[in-house]
């Protein structure tokens, strides 16, 4: 569902990932997302091609973990995302904790 909206030569950037393509950012980050209760969206700004979100994230077990993101748009699709994690707040990952 999700590589539909990427676009060819998509790169993800964060503290944890250095320009990782499709294949290893489906491989490594989305798996996350089943400890993914919802998202709430403080800042939205786009600009043309680009765009920046802050948004507030809950895990199914409650706790919070904050991210900006930087997306970059070509031909409609996401080119590039880099994920900036908030301080001192919990990360979700893979094994759930």
């Amino acid at each position: 569902m999700l590589q539909p909206l990427l676009a060819d030569g998509f790169v993800f950037n964060s503290p944890l990932d250095d320009n990782i393509d499709i294949k290893v950012y489906i491989e490594r980050c989305w798996p996350n997302s089943a400890n993914i209760k919802k998202f709430d969206i403080e800042k939205l700004i786009v600009d043309g091609d680009e765009a920046f979100v802050t948004y507030n994230g809950w895990t199914n077990n409650g706790k919070l973990f904050r991210n900006t993101e930087y997306f970059r748009f070509k031909d409609g699709k996401i080119k590039e995302v880099a994920c900036y994690f908030g301080p001192g707040i919990n990360y979700p990952n893979n094994t759930g904790k």
